[in-house]
């Protein structure tokens, strides 16, 4: 059996323990507003992916976590905006999905979190900059409160982007989720689990991705999993990031030429954080194994 490697998050949790009572609020709050302002990329696709295949042509952070925030833009730049707003479950303040959209493209958006401090930041910052469209808002979110907590916020049906991090419970609230009709989703997957297993995490109200493995490997659904659901729900999957974290979805109304529906395989990417770990793709999936994991 390989030895599951652990991360170090409680120290994660004590150095931000220490921020938050050393710092003062306003210090880092400015921090926020300050990288928000930074100018979007003007040499776009980038001069060094030319000739990469797929989406990973356009691929780009700009405050994204790795590359969705080019990969957003080359779709839509495709199929045009429609109701310009988002939605946006599990963000970081300084790194999440959307913020390209809402800082550049003009959308109205409702962001969820259960962390005070990410909303506080977040809503500060949007003050600050004016942005009255968009609203981030504490919540510890379950399958029993989601839709309630989206429609309490005035979000209409269609919107144009929906964004699904939670790392645990993504699964089961993308199959809950009805209130909303996205045109495009990007929704995170468990690469470790490989592109052939239909596998989630069970559900649970309480689900915390380290507490229930300090190591992180129990946590999401597969691609397989997410894939299947996506076409119950009347959606295709068009890839994922070249680093193997996000993977991304067009309802069947939604084409774009040259953009066709793939299979898990042919879209699965591996996770690069492990890999550059030095667990191989088939040690991952020999820990995901022995985690309990249920088949969907």
């Amino acid at each position: 059996m390989v030895d599951i490697p652990v991360k170090k998050y409680r120290v994660r949790r004590a150095k931000k323990w220490l921020q938050r009572n050393l710092i003062p609020f306003v210090v880092r709050a400015n921090k926020v507003s300050s990288k928000w302002r930074k100018p979007d990329r003007a040499d776009w696709p980038p001069a060094s992916l030319e000739g990469m295949p797929g989406l990973d042509r356009y691929e780009y952070s700009w405050l994204s976590q790795n590359g969705e925030d080019g990969v957003i833009r080359h779709l839509f730049d495709n199929i045009g905006y429609e109701s310009r707003w988002f939605v946006e479950f599990g963000f970081g303040v300084v790194q999440c999905n959307c913020l390209r959209l809402m800082m550049h493209e003009d959308f109205s958006g409702l962001l969820m979190d259960g962390s005070g401090e990410n909303v506080d930041f977040f809503n500060d910052a949007a003050r600050k900059l004016g942005l009255d469209r968009v609203k981030a808002v504490q919540a510890f979110i379950t399958r029993s409160n989601l839709q309630e907590l989206i429609s309490a916020n005035d979000v209409p049906r269609e919107i144009d982007f929906l964004s699904l991090d939670v790392d645990g419970n993504d699964y089961w609230f993308w199959e809950e989720l009805e209130c909303v009709s996205p045109r495009v989703a990007c929704i995170e997957y468990n690469a470790g689990i490989g592109p052939d297993l239909s596998l989630t995490v069970p559900y649970a109200d309480d689900f915390e991705r380290y507490e229930r493995h300090p190591g992180g490997f129990f946590h999401g659904a597969s691609l397989t999993a997410l894939e299947s659901l996506g076409r119950r729900k009347g959606y295709y999957l068009i890839g994922c990031d070249m680093t193997g974290t996000n993977a991304f979805f067009l309802r069947d109304d939604v084409r774009i030429d040259g953009v066709p529906a793939l299979t898990p395989r042919e879209a699965f990417r591996p996770h690069a954080n492990w890999l550059g770990r030095r667990i191989s793709e088939s040690q991952q999936l020999e820990i995901m194994l022995a985690m309990p994991y249920q088949e969907v």
